[in-house]
């Protein structure tokens, strides 16, 4: 059979070119660490990281939710705890009214009280990154409104000296697929903020009276309901930092996970495929110098 003379350097040719296309691909892997670098390369393995990749997108975008509801819920549990240290003061000075001699007495702790009433509206229309946190899905409009007197002391108007303007309910956060949590007070609680406000005043205008009698049990009583409800309202906050807590621990357990799912799929065995590239390298001099001696005889050298 006549074999052509193109024939082994077309065989050559195209053996080498499959080699030096193992070694480009070898050195690519090596060079980055990665084993796929197109679909068509492993179609299964490419798609199964890709929809990984895209679970990662959404765990840490659910993570950045967790962290701004988190913020939220600790600047709405500091000023809870502000408004339980007033409800602290108050409770004294409304018990120490009762057994107070002279009106001077009972018109200076009138005065600290009304600094205490300040600091809780302060407290109550208190802001997070620019939002108010007690205001409900409202978050720019002040939720506490006071009826103030022409020196600018909150003071019983036509209604209450202090009301409440914000919504029943703040907004919700997405930690995952399929759960929400609400990291503000709803408006039943924020309208206690406002009730207890609104006692405390009660409890000023009986001591600026001067008079002990002024300052009854029933108020007491008041204040010390308020006081209950602060104290429930921060252990429901309580309760939300917990969920959220748990719920940053899961995303980042499960953002670790996939991170390990997708270098197992994605990532190459650097030392094997360094070993690999050195076989395939040796393979393509040893090509190159067995062709060169073939190539190098005539037919003189078989006669």
């Amino acid at each position: 059979m006549r074999v052509t003379t193109n024939t082994f350097p077309d065989n050559l040719l195209s053996h080498l070119q499959r080699v030096t296309k193992d070694m480009n691909k070898l050195n690519e892997q090596v060079a980055t660490g990665q084993r796929i670098s197109k679909v068509s390369e492993d179609s299964a393995s490419a798609n199964r990281i890709l929809d990984m990749q895209e679970e990662k997108k959404r765990i840490t975008q659910f993570s950045k939710n967790a962290a701004r509801a988190e913020n939220i819920n600790n600047t709405t549990i500091s000023q809870l705890q502000n408004f339980i240290q007033i409800s602290d003061r108050i409770s004294e000075l409304a018990t120490l009214a009762d057994g107070l001699k002279g009106p001077d007495g009972m018109k200076a702790y009138a005065e600290e009280v009304d600094e205490l009433i300040e600091h809780a509206m302060q407290s109550a229309n208190a802001k997070f990154n620019g939002e108010y946190i007690f205001g409900g899905v409202d978050t720019g409009t002040e939720p506490f409104e006071a009826n103030r007197d022409a020196d600018g002391k909150i003071v019983v108007g036509a209604g209450a000296a202090v009301t409440y303007e914000g919504t029943a309910e703040g907004a919700e956060f997405h930690l995952s697929e399929t759960g929400t949590i609400h990291p503000y007070t709803d408006g039943t609680t924020n309208q206690e903020f406002a009730d207890f406000i609104n006692r405390m005043v009660e409890l000023r205008d009986a001591l600026e009276t001067g008079s002990t009698d002024a300052v009854t049990p029933q108020m007491r009583q008041d204040l010390e309901e308020s006081e209950d409800e602060l104290i429930f309202a921060l252990s429901r906050q309580g309760s939300v930092q917990m969920r959220i807590e748990f719920d940053l621990t899961l995303n980042k357990q499960r953002f670790t996970d996939l991170e390990e799912n997708i270098s197992a799929e994605a990532d190459v065995d650097i030392a094997q495929t360094v070993v690999r590239l050195t076989q395939v390298q040796n393979a393509y001099q040893a090509s190159l110098k067995s062709a060169g001696q073939v190539l190098n005889q005539s037919l003189l050298d078989y006669i």
